[in-house]
């Protein structure tokens, strides 16, 4: 194998592709990745047995085809540290030579052989999306999905696709989103699976460009996505989450009592600067509602207090105090790219409801703090 390569480019496919592999595995071959020269292309392959990456690599050329399978932490941390605007590459014996701006690496690597094979199967395509659509769900999901617990559906993204509509649903037992958007149907049945949130992650930095559609397909029990179309199509597929994801319709309320739309920017300000004199042990906002302002204030015993007041519009219903943990708060309104969130209450005891028409919806707990 023989190419020259644009570095920036190089390394940005480099570090996606890193992120797949096994931090600690007894298979060397995991702890690395793949590179494949061949029709003018580069493509960089990665694997940790659950999740398989393919990443091209734009501006390249290739002057012979062939593979190389080296270590991902070094090969980013080399090119990570080339001069110069491109790198030349050659590879011989399992051995990869990297040149730069009066720089050479040679970095030793394994058997092309040893990486895992993926077996090609056929498979349809369920549905179609737009990246920018899809990225915008799966931020407005993800952070939300379970990273300890007992119940392993938790700790999966909910994907589920009927007609035309797609739902992303995540929770952790102590909040809830689910996310909707538009897509394409490919098939006339419904899609439903639970993806390791890792894949989501993944999936949300290949598809970079917003114009790029998305296809996806089930592939022997896997999902598989394809972003882009022809040579430079990156492509994820994915072993998904067993089990059965918990019954989230049955957690979002039904009737409130009140309710009030606020200026994501400014109440997304007021709970930060709340939240500042909380500590983990007091990890809760009190939100104070009247029919003209709205006053959030946080407390600890050990820090000292805060209280931020906001004019509020439009509140409907009696007063009320209900406590927030913060953090729930100021991470879901970051990803809110509306001007207006709308929250609805029914009782300090029970779950407030952050809504962006209906394509956001975002069940918090109280904290029982007050």
């Amino acid at each position: 194998m023989k190419l020259i390569c644009d570095r920036a480019v190089l390394l940005a496919a480099v570090q996606i592709a890193q992120q797949v592999v096994a931090a600690r595995t007894a298979v060397p071959a995991l702890s690395c990745i793949k590179m494949t020269a061949r029709d003018g292309c580069l493509t960089l392959h990665a694997s940790d047995k659950d999740i398989s990456v393919e990443v091209p690599v734009a501006a390249v050329e290739v002057k012979e085809p062939g593979e190389a399978l080296v270590p991902a932490k070094k090969l980013a941390e080399v090119i990570g540290e080339c001069a110069g605007t491109t790198v030349r590459m050659e590879v011989a014996k399992h051995a990869l030579t990297i040149w730069a701006e009066k720089m050479k690496f040679h970095i030793l690597g394994f058997d092309p052989k040893e990486f895992p094979s993926q077996k090609e199967s056929k498979s349809t395509v369920e549905f179609s999306v737009t990246a920018e659509i899809l990225r915008k769900l799966i931020v407005r999901s993800v952070f939300a999905a379970a990273t300890e617990s007992t119940r392993f559906a938790m700790g999966g993204v909910l994907m589920e696709r009927k007609g035309k509509r797609l739902r992303l649903v995540a929770t952790d037992g102590r909040r809830l989103v689910v996310t909707k958007g538009d897509c394409t149907s490919g098939s006339d049945a419904d899609t439903i699976a639970i993806v390791p949130p890792k894949a989501m992650s993944l999936l949300n930095r290949l598809a970079s460009q917003p114009d790029d559609v998305v296809a996806v397909a089930r592939l022997d029990g896997r999902l598989s996505f394809t972003v882009g179309q022809g040579p430079d199509a990156a492509r994820l597929t994915t072993n998904l989450i067993d089990g059965t994801f918990p019954p989230f319709e049955d957690v979002i309320p039904k009737e409130h009592d009140r309710k009030v739309t606020c200026n994501v920017q400014q109440l997304l300000a007021s709970v930060r600067r709340a939240g500042i004199l909380t500590t983990e042990q007091s990890k809760g906002v009190k939100l104070g509602f009247t029919a003209t302002e709205l006053k959030i204030s946080g407390s600890s015993p050990e820090v000292g207090e805060a209280e931020i007041i906001m004019s509020i519009d439009g509140y409907q219903g009696q007063p009320i105090e209900i406590v927030f943990n913060p953090g729930y708060i100021t991470e879901a309104l970051r990803l809110v790219d509306s001007e207006e969130i709308t929250l609805e209450m029914k009782a300090p005891n029970q779950p407030g409801v952050f809504r962006v028409g209906q394509e956001f919806t975002y069940v918090i707990m109280p904290t029982g703090q007050g």
